[in-house]
């Protein structure tokens, strides 16, 4: 298959990153831009041939009508043609810095992972890390004695899930023991970083046969695009649950007495099944817009949400692994916890110092206004103390995030 032919730019031959000539800098790199057919404005077109009939000679006079460009001298269309071919010298910029980002953030990627494997190793009780010389001074205590086989850092996971405040939300008691056999969550990025998929391990248990449990998700055109790139394709695992182990589902058992037929008078035992909610609904697939729809049309506040939406499945997707897998020992220690109560407060006295100013101020109109209308009406402002992030927009690390959706929009994604 032949390359596609490209053509250098017009700017004094080729053009380099950086902006150093080429031939100044062997170390440069030099950004083609591949070849493309030259741009014409609509309403501008070639001649029409002799033989072109009159009806489509009108047709074309009426587009002409139309359209601005076919009242624009020529010396200006000459210009813009010019200027809209030169935007192709632009993308190609714009390819040759995504090219070298995308090299940039694999190799840090690749180096903070040495630092999370470390990680895992110590959380596993894998491998027991040196004790500074100021902590090993005075003798063990009964205490420590008496704990020296613990093994790693137990419930490591289950705390940091927990800790989330949205997270945390899906998690019920009945999940409890399950995720009690998480051991860790890591993440992978597609060769563009056009996807990404979170991996859950878990230690063999009595719940489900499947060792790990993924969540993917593909976005359009990729994590580093700073347009806030959409969410295009999302799928999970498929929980393999042992006998009378699902968590997601409830079951009722039932008895019924046949009335009629052969088997007239006797009992069978019937189980029904109903969703319930758990945190495992997260690798199942979110709502579709038509189902997020017809959901919040028949919205009962006694009825418990079972499945996410688009954009809230995307943001759970977007924290895991933007501020979890990063900044997972914050989270179970709580400095995340406490860092993210700051940041809350900071905005709540934003609004408390507007609601203030707001209310002497109109307690100033009521002094001088108060024989003109009747006193001791309230003012009635909204106090409420502003609750969790519904966003989740989390510092991104490795520096891809973009900014969720709005609701009944495609999401999109998070970028920095």
């Amino acid at each position: 298959m032949s390359k596609k032919p490209t053509e250098k730019f017009s700017f004094g031959g080729s053009f380099n990153v950086g902006g150093i000539p080429a031939g100044e800098d062997s170390n440069a790199i030099k950004v083609e831009s591949p070849a493309k057919a030259a741009w014409q404005p609509r309403g501008k077109k070639n001649a029409a041939p002799e033989e072109e009939d009159e009806e489509e000679e009108e047709e074309d006079d009426e587009d002409d009508e139309d359209n601005d460009f076919a009242n624009l001298p020529q010396v200006v269309i000459n210009r813009i043609t010019a200027v809209r071919n030169m935007h192709n010298d632009y993308e190609a910029i714009e390819e040759a810095y995504k090219a070298e980002r995308i090299a940039l953030e694999q190799k840090y990627l690749d180096l903070k992972q040495v630092v999370i494997e470390k990680r895992r190793q110590i959380v596993a009780g894998e491998f027991e890390p040196p004790v500074e010389a100021s902590e090993t001074a005075g003798e063990k205590g009964d205490a420590e004695e008496e704990h020296s086989d613990v093994k790693g850092i137990p419930g490591f996971w289950l705390t940091i899930l927990t800790s989330h405040p949205s997270i945390g939300e899906l998690v019920t008691e009945e999940d409890i023991p399950a995720l009690e056999h998480l051991t860790d969550v890591t993440v992978e990025y597609g060769a563009r970083f056009e996807e990404f998929t979170l991996t859950f391990h878990f230690k063999e248990n009595e719940f489900f046969s499947n060792a790990t449990l993924k969540k993917r998700y593909e976005v359009s055109p990729d994590l580093l695009d700073e347009k806030a790139p959409a969410l295009s394709g999302v799928d999970g695992s498929v929980i393999e649950w042992k006998a009378g182990k699902n968590l997601t589902v409830a079951e009722t058992v039932k008895k019924q007495k046949a009335k009629n037929g052969k088997n007239k008078g006797q009992v069978k035992t019937v189980v029904t099944t109903a969703p319930k909610p758990s945190f495992f609904h997260y690798f199942g697939e979110p709502l579709t817009e038509e189902e997020e729809a017809e959901e919040a049309e028949n919205e009962d506040e006694d009825t418990p949400r079972i499945r996410l939406s688009q954009e809230e499945d995307y943001d759970i997707g977007h924290s895991i692994r933007t501020s979890l897998i990063p900044e997972a020992v914050l989270w179970y220690t709580g400095e995340a916890i406490e860092d993210d109560d700051e940041d809350d407060d900071e905005d709540d006295e934003g609004l408390f110092e507007d609601a203030d100013d707001d209310e002497d101020e109109e307690d100033e109109e009521e002094d001088s206004d108060e024989d003109e209308r009747p006193r001791g009406k309230g003012k009635g402002g909204n106090k409420n103390k502003k609750g969790g992030n519904s966003q989740l927009n989390f510092t991104p690390e490795g520096g891809f995030a973009a900014a969720g959706g709005a609701p009944g929009e495609k999401a999109e994604c998070k970028q920095n």
